[in-house]
């Protein structure tokens, strides 16, 4: 079989760039090797009737983005919302910091720094908007920088850079007086790798926060399968053929060009113009591709792209709604459980350094508020997760079960009596996330480090943040390219716009020589 272009790997990246591909006209085959496509979007149902996320659960950051419109997510998916898309909590002596669905129902709630926080959004409107389309599309594209600068000042933009540059710590430091405002923004930081007390921490903080202040925290009704079976959908109205349960072993070169690929059944596809990558860049290059094809200069800068640190993963099956001391949070679709800014700061840092964290920071989903079709009536579930490493080097046998524990406790402070509603727990480890999705490395479901050494033009190697490979006819769309992790679809997006610039540019050089 031979068509246009082979993609590999059925993520929200892969499945974007297929369906973008066939809407441009190509013939496109997706192949995936699980039974069921969507990567780390997925859900699974217990015996007792509890659906669990077993990915990815929030997505406010894809309604920040084009693809959700072009894809049609918005009306393929029924969204639900709590009015509390997100509170943080530090102390069990502190009322939390909470988000409410407008900003100036969140700023009421700040006291004193109220008027901060509407500071804050109302810069996110003038030049956050742009400053991120621009961020998150194709490096260097002069369309949206040209917006983003229209809009502001030399010294502005100056004083934009700092703050990407800046630890989050010391931006809500100097922008709000109190806790609840500094935790409620400082805490979206903990959904990266990078440490609050690390430069580069305060852009993830600020989208993160903004896209929830603006968006909410929608979860699709359903669970995360269902928007994953919606990107399904969109790529087969657009003619992609989803093939799934097809393991690619290798990618075929021939003339110093990738040319189709071969699957362990024996079946191979054939790709006139591209074969595209949702896959993590050393299994691309070490397991499908193969070394010998490939420089020794890009291998070298690719053996220096760090994975972070995985998820460890606790489902909580409650049998009513969990008790919390704090009423707001009993409406709160994300609640992060932090500690203060220095006992955050020491977790990230133990996490970093290999360890099982003393104090884990948490982020817990309550989506069932707003689905309940997930539980059986009148119960309730917890998603909880936590960075750690995949293989601590502080872990004793039986680590898992009494770090789980220390999670559960850590709850239990804030949600006293939670243990006496507890049902059953659901625990996944970083390595099970990898035995699940052998893309996400460690348990890494961000494709690598969000450090700023590893984002924008170095991503995920030096000077190759195009989505095209040293080897012609390759490209890769996968959360190791940039922008990076998180369900949004923009790696998937920006790759296809270059495979279809390159083969418009390949058309116009062959034409060209015709015409001599």
């Amino acid at each position: 079989m031979t068509v246009d272009a082979v993609v590999i790997g059925a993520g929200p990246n892969g499945l974007t760039a297929a369906t973008l591909l066939a809407r441009a006209g190509w013939s496109v085959e997706l192949l995936e090797r699980r039974a069921v496509a969507g990567g780390a979007v997925g859900s699974i149902t217990t015996d007792r009737g509890y659906l669990h996320d077993w990915g990815s659960a929030f997505y406010g950051v894809l309604h920040t983005f084009p693809v959700l419109q072009q894809l049609g997510l918005d009306r393929r998916v029924a969204w639900a919302h709590t009015d509390v898309p997100v509170a943080a909590v530090w102390d069990r002596s502190a009322a939390a910091g909470v988000m409410r669905r407008t900003a100036e129902a969140t700023a009421a709630g700040l006291g004193r720094d109220g008027r901060a926080w509407l500071d804050a959004v109302a810069w996110w409107e003038r030049l956050g908007v742009p400053l991120f389309d621009a961020m998150m599309g194709p490096v260097g594209a002069p369309l949206p920088l040209a917006r983003f600068a229209g809009r502001t000042t030399p010294r502005e933009v100056m004083a934009t850079a700092r703050t990407l540059l800046e630890p989050v710590e010391d931006w809500v430091r100097l922008r709000f007086a109190d806790d609840p405002a500094r935790m409620l923004f400082a805490s979206n930081a903990t959904h990266a790798d990078i440490g609050v007390d690390s430069p580069g921490s305060t852009p993830a903080a600020m989208l993160l926060a903004m896209a929830a202040q603006t968006h909410g925290m929608p979860v699709p009704v359903g669970g995360a399968k269902v928007l994953a079976a919606a990107m399904v959908e969109a790529a087969e109205e657009a003619g992609v053929v989803v093939r799934t349960g097809v393991d690619v072993t290798s990618v075929v070169v021939r003339g110093g060009r990738a040319v189709g690929v071969l699957c362990a059944d024996g079946t191979g596809v054939s790709a006139r113009r591209a074969v595209v990558a949702d896959v993590a860049p050393t299994i691309l290059a070490r397991d499908l591709v193969g070394e010998e094809h490939l420089p020794g200069d890009w291998l070298e800068q690719l053996r220096r792209h760090r994975y972070t640190s995985g998820y460890f993963r606790v489902d909580v099956d409650l049998s009513a709604p969990a008790p919390w001391a704090d009423d707001a949070l009993r409406e709160a679709m994300v609640v992060h459980i932090s500690g203060d800014m220095d006992e955050l700061a020491m977790s990230q840092a133990q996490v970093r350094r290999g360890l099982v964290p003393d104090i884990p920071q948490l982020i817990l989903g309550q989506q069932a508020l707003a689905d309940p079709s997930r539980v059986p009536a009148g119960a309730a579930g917890l998603w909880v997760e936590c960075h750690c490493p995949a293989v601590p080097k502080n872990a004793k046998r039986g680590w898992e079960k009494r770090f789980a524990d220390r999670m559960l406790a850590r709850i239990e402070d804030h949600a006293p009596g939670l243990r006496d509603l507890v049902v059953d727990t659901t625990v996944t480890t970083p390595l099970d996330l990898q035995a699940l999705d052998p893309n996400l490395v460690g348990g890494d479901v961000g494709g690598g480090s969000a450090s700023i050494d590893q984002m924008v033009v170095f991503r995920p190697v030096a000077g190759w943040s195009s989505y095209a490979l040293p080897l012609g006819g390759l490209y890769m769309c996968g959360a190791a390219s940039h922008p990076g992790g998180g369900v949004h679809g923009m790696c998937g997006r920006n790759a296809a716009g270059k495979v279809l610039r390159d083969a418009r540019v390949g058309m116009s050089w062959v034409r060209a020589r015709l015409a001599r």
